[in-house]
């Protein structure tokens, strides 16, 4: 399900004027030097090192390649591999808020199912993962063609639910039977997630996660709360976005606003985040380009909103 990303890599270049055969060629390469330093039993190897293993296996594509974002044909090799399970990314320090990876050998074995079967089985676990979806929020997750996802939706035994908006869902028929026997707790259960959280991430559908009062709250600002993805990291109440938050590493400290006063539930877990983040992280990224910098307005604009 992976390959489309791959193949992308390797179309670039081969209008940069790279043929695939050189970019298999040196993924070929790629595999028999990680291998080599598995046997070794040698850490997973950057790009940098495998550049300088390599040597001129990799070529530069200089000016215009960079300007493309292929600034050498290494990436597209790894990509290859990646998709084809011989190989895995790891993040360097263990860390997945930073874009720094290095790379081992795998060899995972190949799976006997065909793609209708595989996009049957990814379909069947992303509407449990989130509980029911739209046909197009399957679609922006996998990218599949609708007559592909109809026939893995029909494949898994998933039936259409229309909500009390008029949206019709996708569902599992067990979770069908959970709905309708749910009803929300009483008590506050308060969480500070990450922006890309699954719970707003994998339908896109924030928007639909705040109450008349948030919702009128974020109304117009910069980088919209309402929009697909969250400008800032969510305060969750029982499924409900309840107000935002960033994290200050300048003053070790927590940015908030929620959209009404804050309970005492609400500061003690802020607090606890607070400590834990300090304490264990040093920071909270929304993704690995993330910076104290980028996120400074913010930060600034959460604390002119926060309320007492």
């Amino acid at each position: 399900m992976g390959r489309g990303a791959a193949e992308a890599e390797v179309k670039v270049l081969g209008r940069l004027g790279v043929e695939r055969e050189e970019i298999e060629q040196l993924a070929e390469a790629v595999l028999v030097v990680l291998r080599a330093a598995s046997a070794e039993g040698s850490p997973p190897m950057d790009p940098r090192a495998l550049k300088e293993a390599l040597g001129s296996g990799v070529r530069n594509m200089g000016e215009e390649g960079k300007k493309k974002g292929s600034s050498t044909t290494l990436p597209a090799a790894l990509g290859l591999l990646q998709a084809e399970g011989r190989i895995r990314r790891v993040p360097v320090n263990g860390r997945l808020d930073q874009q720094r990876y290095s790379y081992a050998a795998w060899d995972l074995s190949a799976t006997s199912e065909d793609d209708d079967a595989v996009r049957a089985r990814l379909v069947e676990q992303y509407l449990t993962w989130t509980g029911g979806a739209t046909l197009g929020q399957l679609r922006w997750f996998r990218a599949f063609t609708v007559a592909q996802s109809k026939k893995a939706l029909g494949t898994v035994g998933a039936v259409e639910v229309e909500t009390a908006g008029g949206e019709k869902l996708w569902m599992m028929p067990a979770d069908v039977a959970l709905l309708a026997e749910f009803a929300v707790p009483e008590g506050e259960d308060i969480q500070l997630l990450s922006g890309s959280d699954s719970l707003v991430l994998l339908r896109r559908n924030s928007s639909e996660l705040f109450d008349d009062v948030g919702a009128a709250a974020v109304q117009g600002m910069a980088g919209s709360a309402l929009a697909a993805d969250l400008s800032d990291h969510p305060i969750v109440d029982r499924g409900r976005i309840i107000g935002l938050w960033q994290y200050d590493p300048e003053n070790t400290r927590i940015a908030w606003r929620t959209f009404e006063p804050a309970s005492a539930a609400v500061r003690d877990r802020i607090a606890l985040v607070e400590a834990w983040i300090g304490d264990d992280l040093g920071d909270f990224r929304s993704f690995g380009l993330d910076s104290p910098k980028s996120r400074a307005k913010n930060i600034a604009a959460l604390d002119t909103l926060h309320k007492a």
